[in-house]
C-alpha cells in the first residue's frame, strides 16, 4: 500500500541530500506509547560505504529528531531503514533547502511499480529540478527500468541499478530537459524499493522544494483528502493509467462538508496516458474552497494518483511547492506529527454508507488530552484548522468507529507542506470500504 501504515514495523527512509544538496535529510522518530523503547536504524547511503547501523531509546511520548548527514558527511545522498517494536512508533522525513522546507512520513511498503504523477525540470528559466531517489533496503541488488512522457518527449532509460542497502539517484533534469510537465513510470525487474521525488523550483515568481512517495503499483480506488481551490492556490490532479492495453473510466467525485453537492468529474485515460484536472479552471469546483477527490476507475483498471500544489510569492497565501500521492487505504486509527502554526488536519469519510464518531486527541510529554469529538456523516468531508494545541508540538491521534482518511497541511510563511497523516490501526483498503 501507498499509505504508510505503523503497525508494519519498518520504515523505508530514501532520504534526501546531504548538507550541500537541495534538500537535507533528517528523521524524526515519534513514540506515542506511555513506555521507554528501542528502535533499529540504519543510515542508507549512495556510495559503496556500508550502512552505519546503531540503536536509539525513545522516551515515552516523545519526538526525537536525527540528523542523517552526520553518518554520511562525504556522501551526496542519504536514507534510512528504521525497525521498530510496533504501532506506537512513527518515523518520518524531514528536508531543509535553500527554496523551503519539507515533510513527509517514511514507507512501509516496498513495490515493483512506482509512478511518478507530476513533475518539471525547466531548470534555466524557472529553476525546476526534478530528482527520483530509490532505496533498496535488501539484501541482493534490484534492477529498474525508468520510463519518461513529458510535453517535450518520451525517453527510458534501461537496467538502473540499484545495489543492495543502497540508493541510487536519478538526475531527471540531466535525462529529460526543458519539460514543464513530466511523469514516471519504474517498473523494478528485480528485487523491490521505496522512492522519494525530490521537486525544486527557484523562480521570480514561484519557490519551493516539494518531497513525495511515488505511487505504489496504482489501484483501482484512490483518494485526496485535500484539495483547494481557493484564490493564490494553484492545485493540479494528476490521473495516470500505467496499463497499455486497456482505457481507464474514472470518476472523481466530489467530497464536501455537504454545504455544496457536485457531480463527479468524468475522465477517460487512454493506455500508457494521464490526464491533468487544473482544479482552479474547474468552474464548478471553485465555490468550494477545500474538498476532497475519491477516484474511482469504473472499469476496474488500476490508475496512479497525485497532487500537485503551488502558490506563487505574491499570492495572499504562504508560497511554496507540495506534493503527495493519493492515498489507497482508510483506517479506524491514525496518527499525525503536528509542525507547529500553520499545521491543520483534513478527515474524510469515504464510506456512502456509515457515519463514522471520531475522536480527536493530542499526544505530548505532557500527557493525552482529548481535543474534540464529532460525527462524520458518509462521504462527508471536514477540516480541523483552529485547534487549541498550546505551546507543544503534539501529535494528533484519530480515532473512528468507522473507517475514515486523515491527511496533514503546513502553511509556514515561506513554505507549504502536505501529506497523509500515518495509519495506527484497522487499515481497509479502499476497495473494500462500501
Amino acid at each position: 500500500t501507498t499509505t504508510p501504515d505503523a503497525s508494519l514495523g519498518t520504515w523505508f527512509c530514501p532520504g534526501g541530500s546531504t548538507v550541500d544538496g537541495p534538500a537535507t535529510a533528517g528523521l524524526e522518530l515519534i513514540n506515542l506509547g506511555s513506555s521507554e523503547v528501542e528502535v533499529g536504524l540504519q543510515v542508507v547511503r549512495d556510495d559503496e560505504v556500508a550502512p552505519a547501523s546503531q540503536v536509539l531509546v525513545l522516551a515515552p511520548q516523545s519526538r526525537t529528531p536525527v540528523q542523517l548527514t552526520e553518518s554520511a558527511l562525504d556522501a551526496e545522498w542519504v536514507g534510512a531503514i528504521v525497525e521498530t517494536p510496533g504501532p506506537d512508533v512513527l518515523v518520518e522525513q524531514t528536508f531543509e533547502g535553500a527554496t523551503g522546507t519539507d515533510r513527509t512520513p517514511c514507507a512501509t511498503a516496498t513495490s515493483d511499480q512506482l509512478f511518478v504523477t507530476d513533475g518539471a525540470t525547466r531548470e534555466l528559466s524557472d529553476g525546476e529540478t526534478m530528482t527520483l531517489l530509490l532505496l533498496n533496503p535488501f539484501q541482493e541488488d534490484a534492477v529498474i527500468d525508468v520510463e519518461f512522457t513529458a510535453d517535450v518527449g518520451f525517453d527510458s532509460i534501461e537496467a538502473v541499478v540499484v545495489p543492495a542497502q543502497r540508493l541510487t539517484a536519478i538526475d531527471v533534469t540531466a535525462e529529460v530537459t526543458v519539460a514543464s510537465d513530466i511523469r514516471a513510470s519504474l517498473i523494478v525487474r528485480s528485487g523491490r524499493i521505496a522512492a522519494n521525488r525530490i521537486q525544486v523550483r527557484d523562480a521570480e515568481t514561484e519557490r519551493g522544494l516539494a518531497v513525495s512517495s511515488l505511487v505504489q503499483s496504482g489501484g483501482a480506488v484512490a483518494a485526496l483528502s485535500s484539495v483547494r481551490s481557493d484564490l493564490g492556490v494553484s492545485d493540479r490532479v494528476v490521473v495516470t493509467n500505467p496499463s497499455l492495453d486497456a482505457a481507464a473510466e474514472v470518476d472523481l467525485e466530489i467530497v464536501t462538508d455537504g454545504t455544496f453537492t457536485r457531480d463527479p468529474i468524468e475522465l477517460t485515460v487512454r493506455p500508457g496516458r494521464s490526464v491533468v484536472v487544473d482544479v482552479s479552471s474547474e468552474s464548478r469546483l471553485a465555490e468550494l474552497g477545500h474538498f476532497g477527490f475519491i477516484a474511482r476507475s469504473l472499469t476496474g483498471t488500476p490508475v496512479a494518483v497525485g497532487l500537485e500544489r503551488a502558490a506563487g510569492l505574491d499570492a495572499e497565501v504562504a508560497p511554496g511547492l507540495a506534493g503527495m500521492a493519493a492515498s489507497d487505504a482508510a483506517a479506524t486509527s491514525w496518527a499525525v506529527p503536528m509542525s507547529g502554526a500553520g499545521s491543520t488536519i483534513v478527515l474524510m469519510n469515504p464510506s456512502a454508507t456509515a457515519i463514522a464518531t471520531v475522536e480527536v486527541a493530542a499526544v505530548s510529554e505532557a500527557g493525552v488530552s482529548t481535543v474534540t469529538t464529532f460525527e462524520l456523516g458518509p462521504q462527508r468531508w471536514r477540516l480541523l484548522d483552529e485547534l487549541d494545541l498550546g505551546d507543544d508540538r503534539p501529535v494528533i491521534t484519530v480515532d473512528a468507529s468507522a473507517p475514515v482518511m486523515v491527511a496533514r497541511e503546513v502553511e509556514g510563511l515561506t513554505s507549504r507542506q502536505l501529506s497523509t497523516a500515518i495509519i495506527v490501526d484497522g487499515a481497509l483498503a479502499l476497495t473494500q470500504v462500501e
